[in-house]
């Protein structure tokens, strides 16, 4: 009997489990499914990311500060940089999480990214996480 109760509740977590949308593993960000897998298109396009980094500092370092490291004045900003960060964030991740924004509240502050969608368009997106590239690889 106890073993039929284990087997039931271990069929309901997997249900459950399968059922989360793939964005769960980055709580609070709007992740569709299959994009952490989505590639910049314009990896191959020459000045991508320098048109990348225009857009950067014009909508990015106020909090991210200028080399992408979270220096600027909000002291919750990510580094961009971090290789934890790296390895989670994804170019389609990058891309989503610069698209859609992010709202949560923390324990002394919110903690707001706003969402680009609107304000950029998506190639110009897709050129600010070409130069978020050229940050992580000017770290290492």
């Amino acid at each position: 009997m106890v073993t039929r109760k284990l087997l039931a509740s271990a069929s309901i977590t997997a249900l459950f489990l399968g059922s989360i949308p793939s964005g769960a593993q980055y709580p609070g960000w709007l992740i569709p499914p299959g994009g952490r897998d989505e590639k910049s298109p314009l990896a191959s396009v020459p000045d991508a990311a320098a048109r990348g980094k225009t857009l950067f500092v014009a909508n990015c370092a106020r909090c991210h500060g200028p080399d992408g490291k979270g220096s600027g004045p909000p002291d919750y900003a990510a580094d961009l940089t971090d290789e934890l960060r790296i390895e989670l964030n994804t170019e389609g991740v990058l891309f989503y999480k610069i698209w859609n924004g992010h709202a949560i509240q923390l324990r002394t502050q919110v903690d707001d990214m706003p969402a680009f969608q609107g304000k950029l368009s998506k190639d110009e997106v897709w050129a600010v996480v070409e130069y978020l590239k050229v940050l992580r690889t000017s770290r290492r």
